[in-house]
């Protein structure tokens, strides 16, 4: 179970207060979301907080869906051709004096 804010970023608590009629009606939509009924479940408060819950799918590792996991090794990669393009450049300019 991941637990995300709107920009997908996770949170490691959140806490949802329900009455009685509102833990009935998010069981009921709970269970139509494991059922294959529907795709996601979205309860609001009219101008309040939203709670919304999508089915995963299990088999994969979130992980693996996260652009950081890929980005982050080129940005280091093009850090490295930088420096040394960096450093090429100005033996090259000493060179010349």
């Amino acid at each position: 179970m991941r637990i995300e804010d709107r920009s997908g970023r996770p949170l490691v608590e959140a806490t949802v207060t329900l009455d009685e009629a509102e833990a009935v009606t998010l069981l009921e939509a709970l269970a139509d979301v494991v059922a294959g009924e529907r795709d996601h479940l979205h309860l609001s408060h009219p101008g309040g907080p939203q709670l919304v819950v999508r089915r995963g799918d299990g088999g994969s590792d979130p992980l693996q869906r996260h652009l950081d996991w890929w980005l982050g090794p080129l940005v280091l990669l093009a850090a490295i051709f930088l420096v040394v393009g960096a450093v090429t450049v100005v033996r090259w300019a000493v060179g010349l004096l």
